[in-house]
């Protein structure tokens, strides 16, 4: 449901007509998003959200659960209901809507992993710290003597999460944090397609050494190219 205009010779009226629990959930997002409710600050009661919009208290429930299950507010059970940082949440409720609901393919995935990756990657080789290089290089170490592919692709997780940490960009880092799940199907996914092709632990491993290298010499142009062929490697057995 949505907002209807009702013409009038003078002017024409606005009447929202979605249920009210959604009109009030609304408007207390709108406070949280200007800033005039922040994080961490505690929402009314009940009793005084529902004088104040002027709605009956099921209202009211209502909307706190939708603001919930957004990941905007959280109810503690004899505290009350306040307002959180759940970003991760949020992106997730969002990003679970849009693939499940379309028929993505697995070259799409590729394309979307490809956009994320090359940008994280120039950012990790400009903006890193020498601490987080050293972290790379010891989860580096690591994919290196695991000895199960699915710990392989545990560590290759780690990788790429210290990449999208190196950026220092909130943005890059909230997203993969929140899609954590989708990436780990991707590498798991992307792992198992190089296995099949006859490839092994070596293999995959090669692919992230020099794109290390070039991080830890703070240069993004040779970490996207090593990067770029990452995913050109992919695409070869894909197409295999």
């Amino acid at each position: 449901m949505s907002r209807r205009i009702i013409s009038h010779p003078k002017n024409s009226i606005s009447i929202d007509s979605r249920p009210q629990y959604l009109r009030v959930a609304d408007k207390i997002k709108q406070k949280i998003f200007s800033g005039s409710i922040k994080i961490g600050d505690k929402l009314p009661t009940e009793r005084e959200l529902a004088q104040r919009y002027n709605v009956g208290r099921p209202s009211i429930r209502e909307a706190i659960r939708s603001l919930e299950n957004l990941g905007l507010v959280e109810t503690l059970q004899g505290s009350g209901t306040y307002v959180r940082n759940n970003t991760e949440k949020i992106i997730l409720n969002s990003f679970d809507i849009i693939y499940n609901i379309n028929d993505i393919s697995d070259e799409e995935v590729v394309q979307f992993r490809e956009m994320f990756e090359y940008a994280a990657v120039k950012l990790a080789a400009t903006n890193a710290t020498d601490a987080e290089i050293r972290k790379l290089e010891k989860i580096l170490e690591k994919m290196k003597i695991v000895n199960t592919s699915k710990e392989l692709e545990r560590v290759d997780l780690l990788f790429h999460e210290q990449i999208a940490n190196m950026t220092h960009n909130t943005l890059i880092l909230e997203i993969f944090k929140a899609m954590r799940s989708f990436f780990d199907n991707c590498i798991k996914s992307t792992n198992d397609l190089i296995y099949s092709k006859g490839e092994n632990n070596e293999d995959i491993i090669s692919y992230h050494i020099p794109i290390t290298d070039a991080i830890k010499d703070r240069d993004p142009s040779v970490a996207l190219v090593f990067m770029e062929r990452h995913f050109k490697k992919i695409r070869e057995l894909m197409q295999k």
